[in-house]
């Protein structure tokens, strides 16, 4: 990941915003070790990434009045997610029950130039 990727960092974990979102504003906390699973984080790492969490929560509650912690692991060809590895999602308005599959299903990758530029704007903004 690039640094201007990065919206927050600390020794285990990156924060950074969602490249594939559900919701504007949507963050992910991902640790910088490659580890699929909750449970194969030592006790620094689990807490560097509950750090993010908070940090990222108190950046989306400045706009947002909920948001949605998600938590994802395994492999992706196992479980039908974009990144290989476990990670947090902080997503702003959206309730879980009321996904529509049909808007997850057609959400967009942005390219590395709109990802930057997003990230810039976010970091402004929040």
């Amino acid at each position: 990941m690039l640094d201007g990727e990065i919206i927050k960092q600390n020794k285990y974990a990156i924060l950074t915003l969602a490249r594939a979102p559900y919701t504007k504003d949507h963050l992910l906390i991902i640790p910088k070790k490659h580890i699929l699973k909750l449970n194969k984080l030592s006790q620094k790492q689990k807490d560097a990434m509950e750090s993010l969490v908070y940090y990222g929560m108190k950046k989306l509650h400045k706009k947002y009045k909920k948001v949605t912690l998600l938590y994802r692991e395994g492999n992706k060809k196992e479980v039908g997610k974009s990144i290989n590895h476990m990670h947090y999602h902080l997503i702003p308005n959206m309730q879980i029950g009321a996904l529509d599959q049909h808007k997850i299903n057609k959400r967009k990758i942005w390219s590395e130039d709109v990802y930057v530029k997003k990230i810039k704007d976010f970091k402004k903004r929040l």
